[in-house]
């Protein structure tokens, strides 16, 4: 069967519209800022105007289902869209489907419990807050291998604390939640063992230390280094699941912080992701 790489009339229509967006509305923003949000003083101005701009044109967030404001694109629309949502810097954050708060969408809709979704899914979706994705550590820590996870969350009474530094965490500064991945189980290096969290950006366990200095100016509130030393009071929702093998994926259910999605770096038959009631 012949793959075929033409879009369907409605998919190219919505194209069309986003690439008369960002050359009408994005552009001239990017011109104006100079393609840097890192420490432009009126960022979250910018940002909140552009997604406003979107809204209004039935662009924001397109990759979301239409329950959460979106069109519920597939893969293949995806593409096509972010294609050319990326013509300008400023595209994917005006579209609000720019790193991490895209991939955050993606997960919470796929595996997040319907109050998890309400909580931090809806308004991340409709503009209203940021969010970051908490996984890379300094060396020797997580990075391009996931095994090395040396944050941890240990067992407390009736909750978890979690400890531990990350690093280049984008967008860190001002998001109003991170998921937060750390060890349940296992030592650095181990296949298994790892849990996300919801944290709420107020926490007063999760503190940023400095923002790091890269090349990218664009990416909004810069990539920062990020301590954490987090911990829950007894809950009665404080729950964990676990299996006894090597390919442990581990779900826990803490006050302040509801993991989402249990990932089990095991073979690649297994599941890595799990969906628990609420």
């Amino acid at each position: 069967m012949a793959i075929r790489f033409d879009l369907e009339p409605e998919l190219a229509a919505l194209v069309q519209r986003i690439r008369e967006f960002v050359r009408d509305v994005v552009i001239p923003v990017e011109l104006a800022c100079k393609g840097s949000l890192h420490d432009a003083p009126d960022a979250e101005d910018i940002r909140r105007r552009l997604q406003a701009e979107a809204r209004a044109a039935g662009l924001l967030a397109p990759h979301v289902g239409e329950r959460w404001g979106g069109h519920g694109l597939d893969v293949r629309g995806q593409a096509a869209v972010f294609e050319e949502a990326g013509y300008s810097l400023l595209g994917p954050l005006a579209l609000n489907i720019s790193a991490p708060d895209e991939g955050n969408m993606h997960l919470l809709e796929r595996v997040a419990t319907l109050a998890q979704q309400a909580k931090y899914l809806a308004p991340l979706a409709a503009g209203d807050v940021r969010s970051c994705f908490a996984m890379t550590e300094p060396p020797p820590g997580a990075g391009s291998d996931p095994r090395a996870l040396a944050t941890h969350a240990t067992r407390v009474e009736g909750g978890w604390r979690i400890d531990g530094t990350k690093w280049f965490i984008t967008g860190a500064r001002g998001a109003a939640f991170a998921i937060v991945m750390a060890r349940t189980s296992g030592a650095p290096g181990d296949r298994g063992g790892a849990t996300m969290f919801l944290v709420d950006g107020g926490n007063p366990g999760m503190q940023i230390v400095r923002d790091l200095d890269t090349l990218d100016h664009a990416l909004f509130a810069g990539h920062s280094e990020v301590l954490l030393k987090i911990a829950w009071s007894p809950t009665t929702r404080s729950s964990a699941r676990s299996t006894a093998a090597s390919n442990t994926r581990r779900c826990v259910w803490p006050r302040r912080a509801s993991p989402i999605a249990c990932a089990g770096w095991a073979s690649p038959a297994a599941p890595t992701t799990s969906r628990w009631p609420t």
